[in-house]
């Protein structure tokens, strides 16, 4: 994003060069046909001569502070682009260090679960019994935690019992 601002900010500073060098041409371009129409006949006194020249040393100060602004913004827009090129640099080169892309092993996997991925992203297939993201809860066991009387569903943590027709309670625990 900030790549694209830098280049919209470039474009509107050289559209804006552009545009002061298309004045300074106009400008020349009248001050030539003015000076044509003047004949040779006609005095021009020292004042308006003064004047003239005044007039065109204001506009070569004006023409060089906007060639120097304009050459400022773009130095500042060029080195902006250089310093988000750098970050984005050191950015991929952190994404492909060489700690992001190390295998993953069997510590980062509890209960002997396999490990399957980075180290920085990974899964763990779980051993049967275990679940959860690194393999740490265990899976609830029907004939434990439901006295063999019903379906357990989830974790020793968090179980439900669906239990067989004759037997109620939170574990198949109560007969009806």
């Amino acid at each position: 994003m900030l790549l694209k601002q830098c280049s919209f900010v470039l474009l509107v500073l050289f559209a804006t060069w552009i545009h002061a060098e298309e004045e300074m041409a106009i400008y020349d371009e009248v001050e030539d046909v003015a000076n044509k129409t003047i004949s040779g006949e006609v005095e021009v006194s020292d004042t308006e001569a003064d004047e003239k020249e005044k007039m065109d040393k204001k506009r070569e100060v004006d023409e060089n502070d906007i060639h120097e602004e304009v050459k400022a913004e773009l130095d500042k827009a060029v080195e902006s682009l250089k310093e988000a090129a750098r970050e984005r640099e050191e950015e991929d080169n952190g994404l492909l260090s060489r700690s992001n892309l190390e295998s993953c092993g069997a510590v980062d996997c509890n209960h002997r679960g396999t490990c399957i991925g980075t180290k920085k992203t990974f899964i763990c297939a779980c051993q049967l019994g275990f679940s959860g993201k690194t393999c740490e809860e265990t899976v609830c066991d029907s004939a434990r935690d439901c006295n063999g009387r019903g379906l357990c569903f989830g974790t020793t943590n968090q179980l439900t019992c669906l239990c067989n027709l004759g037997f109620t309670g939170k574990r198949c625990q109560t007969p009806i």
